[in-house]
C-alpha cells in the first residue's frame, strides 16, 4: 500500500487511537507497531496490577498522536521520503528469527511462566465451582496468590536486570580506568 496524504481532519480523528492515523495514511508497519506496543503495555499493566506501567501507555499514545500529526503536516516531498517501517528496528523477519534463536531460553521461561499463571487462575475458578461453599476459601486463597505472584516475579526480574546492568557499567568503568591508566603511563 502506497502511503499518501489524506484529510488532516480525519488524520487528527484517527490519531486519537495509537497507530490508527499511521495506518490511515498508509504506514501499515508503523501503525501496527504503535498499536501493538500500546495494547501490550496496557494488557501487562492490568495483568500485573501495576498502574505505574500504564504511564508507558500514555507515552506511547503521545508519541503516536504527535508523530501522526507531524506526518500530516509534512510537505509533499518530505512525506514521500518517509519510509514505512516497524518500530525498534523490526523491519525484517529474519531479524526476529535471530532474536528468538538467540534468546530462546528466556522466551521459553516467559511462556512457561505466563502459561502457569493462566493455568493457576483457571484452576482457582474451577475449584471455586466444584468445592462446596464451606471450602471456597481455598479458591479465594489461590486467586490471591495468583494476583500477587506475577507482580512479585516480574518485580524481582526487573531488580535483577537493574543489578546486572549496574555490574556491567561498573566493569565497563573499571576497564576504562585501566585503559586510561595504561595510556598515562606511556
Amino acid at each position: 500500500m502506497k502511503a499518501k496524504k489524506k484529510s488532516k481532519f480525519l488524520t487528527f480523528c484517527f490519531s486519537m487511537m495509537p497507530g490508527a492515523a499511521q495506518m490511515y495514511m498508509g504506514f501499515m508497519k508503523m501503525g501496527v507497531s504503535l498499536m501493538v506496543l500500546f495494547f501490550l503495555i496496557f494488557i501487562f499493566s492490568v495483568w500485573l496490577n501495576q498502574g505505574a506501567l500504564a504511564t508507558f501507555c500514555v507515552i506511547a499514545w503521545f508519541y503516536s498522536f504527535f508523530q501522526a500529526n507531524h506526518l500530516a503536516s509534512l510537505s509533499d516531498e518530505d512525506f514521500e521520503a518517509v519510509e514505512d517501517g516497524y518500530l525498534f528496528g523490526m523491519n525484517s523477519l529474519p531479524g526476529i528469527e535471530k532474536f528468538v534463536k538467540d534468546h530462546n531460553k528466556w522466551i521459553a521461561i516467559l511462556l512457561i511462566f505466563a502459561g502457569a499463571c493462566l493455568l493457576w487462575d483457571s484452576m482457582a475458578s474451577f475449584i471455586y465451582y466444584v468445592l462446596p461453599d464451606e471450602l471456597s476459601f481455598i479458591s479465594r486463597t489461590m486467586r490471591k496468590i495468583g494476583d500477587y505472584v506475577p507482580s512479585l516475579v516480574i518485580g524481582c526480574g526487573i531488580i535483577a536486570l537493574g543489578v546486572k546492568m549496574m555490574e556491567g557499567k561498573k566493569e565497563e568503568n573499571e576497564r576504562s580506568l585501566e585503559t586510561d591508566d595504561g595510556k598515562s603511563d606511556n
